[in-house]
């Protein structure tokens, strides 16, 4: 299918709910913190432009509380958001954390060369020279290129290089090269440590 080259920013949460754990809802960002005292919060967009957090609709928090976003310029790299009925500094402190979400059918279909980010959650990484190198527990981007969260069979989680030239087969499975100096030991996930 598709390269891992161009890809939609909505990332998934890596909280399991009944919302993560499902493919229908698609994370858009996540709550960082109040910002003055008129119930306005600063927002992690997970969004390629972080202005569409507002762009497809009503969200959903993972409790169930849905609101209407309303976008009302940029911070330091976050979006100064204003969340329908959030009228006091109070009630945007209760929203510090929260993350939220939009459904998948509310999203712009996908070019032959992109994907979301959630799609590739609970991917299997297999290398063609190494075989499986583990599976994705989350997509960063902490601003020199996207890295995967990958947990191997034996050890723990560790990051990996997302590369351009990675395959992801739309059915959960991503090919591409991974160097296994990525790993605590520099072995390949599956071998033991000595």
């Amino acid at each position: 299918m598709a390269s891992g080259g161009k890809k939609h920013g909505a990332k998934p949460s890596s909280k399991t709910t009944s919302l993560t754990s499902s493919d229908q809802w698609v994370c858009l960002g996540a709550v960082a913190a109040p910002h003055g005292v008129r119930g306005l919060v600063r927002v992690k967009a997970f969004t390629d432009h972080p202005e569409d957090i507002a762009a497809y609709g009503a969200v959903i928090l993972e409790d169930g509380r849905q609101f209407d976003l309303t976008i009302k310029g940029m911070v330091k790299g976050m979006v100064m958001t204003s969340f329908s009925g959030v009228t006091s500094r109070d009630q945007a402190e209760a929203l510090k954390g929260e993350r939220f979400y939009v459904d998948r059918a509310a999203l712009p279909q996908t070019d032959d060369d992109e994907i979301y980010h959630a799609d590739l959650i609970g991917a299997v990484v297999h290398d063609p020279q190494q075989g499986v190198m583990g599976q994705v527990l989350g997509v960063f981007d902490f601003g020199a290129g996207e890295m995967l969260e990958i947990k191997p069979p034996k050890g723990k989680a560790v990051m990996v290089p997302f590369h351009a030239d990675a395959q992801f087969d739309g059915d959960k499975t991503v090919t591409m090269a991974v160097d296994p100096i990525w790993f605590d030991d520099g072995k390949k996930p599956d071998e033991e440590s000595s």
